[in-house]
């Protein structure tokens, strides 16, 4: 790899800005490094050009998204500067998939997306189906998001959401003076220490992604929970997955949810996909040798066909 790209998006004033700047200036990241900074938006806070300079930085804006797809701005931005890396601030109304397709020379390469989000907005950026499709441009490919000014809230929330666009993504919480804020995830909506859950509709992908990432809570409970028959699993012959799904762009961009569940296979064989059921059930914690880590299995009981719901999306308010 010739020269390593690293993406900074987010919308307007979310601190994309101050975090490019903070690790241009702050830390060691262009020491011996020759790096251009490609500034696509004018935001709150305003680069200094010769600090940058002082740290082997040049400053390049891009007014027009029409430039980035133009193969002779690339060339020209490589025959002037000849970098070793370049980090590119991300107009927030821009189409992403455009910067990811964009002709960059030979041994140029995209090494990492990061995203920054103002947490005091989120609500309004997840409920709002424009911004949404926007926020979900920014999000589903990125490697580590941002969120700031996290005060007031609920960690879970942000969580939530983002993991439903994107499973792999490291999150980190900002508190608003910039410190980083370690604390354990705020509480859940049920208690985990009770020995029978009968899952609220409402609490099923919140309930599930806690089941994944702390699976010890969970073992050797009473389960009542109702999602859609997606299909046999693929590994085991009498298991299958009940789920729900997430709309993390529109309707036609959605997520699945679930968790594993075993039956007799003849009952399983009774189920047709997109099916609505309530399981009743009991979990085992069984070691998974593919992911290296315990996960848990919801053992039907008893398991009864039932209507949809009015609103099959799962959402984490």
């Amino acid at each position: 790899m010739e020269t390593r790209i690293y993406l900074f998006t987010g919308f307007l004033e979310s601190g994309k800005t101050t975090f490019a700047n903070d690790t241009i200036v702050n830390t060691n990241f262009c020491e011996d490094e020759r790096t251009v900074l490609i500034v696509t938006e004018e935001g709150e806070v305003e680069y200094d050009v010769k600090q940058l300079k002082e740290h082997n930085t040049d400053y390049v804006e891009v007014e027009d998204i029409e430039t980035l797809k133009d193969t002779a701005f690339w060339h020209d931005l490589k025959t002037k500067y000849q970098p070793t890396q370049v980090l590119v601030e991300y107009n927030g109304m821009w189409d992403v998939p455009t910067f990811m397709n964009a002709p960059f020379p030979k041994g140029w390469d995209i090494v990492q997306i990061l995203t920054t989000i103002d947490a005091s907005k989120f609500t309004y950026f997840v409920n709002n189906t424009n911004m949404r499709s926007y926020l979900f441009q920014h999000c589903s490919q990125s490697d580590l998001i941002i969120f700031n000014r996290i005060e007031g809230v609920k960690k879970s929330f942000m969580r939530n959401n983002i993991k439903a666009m994107n499973q792999q993504a490291q999150i980190i919480y900002e508190k608003s003076d910039g410190s980083i804020d370690n604390s354990m995830q705020d509480e859940l909506p049920y208690d985990y220490n009770v020995d029978e859950f009968d899952v609220a509709d409402h609490d099923f992908g919140i309930f599930c992604y806690d089941v994944m990432e702390h699976p010890e809570r969970y073992a050797n409970k009473k389960v009542r929970i109702k999602g859609k028959f997606i299909g046999k699993d693929k590994v085991r012959k009498n298991g299958f997955i009940l789920g729900r799904y997430a709309m993390v762009c529109c309707e036609q961009d959605t997520s699945l949810i679930g968790m594993l569940v075993e039956s007799e296979p003849e009952i399983i064989d009774q189920f047709i996909p997109n099916e609505w059921l309530i399981i009743e059930g009991h979990t085992t914690s069984d070691y998974d040798p593919e992911l290296q880590m315990p996960v848990i299995t919801l053992h039907a009981d008893n398991i009864e066909v039932t209507k949809p719901l009015d609103y099959e999306y799962v959402t984490f308010d």
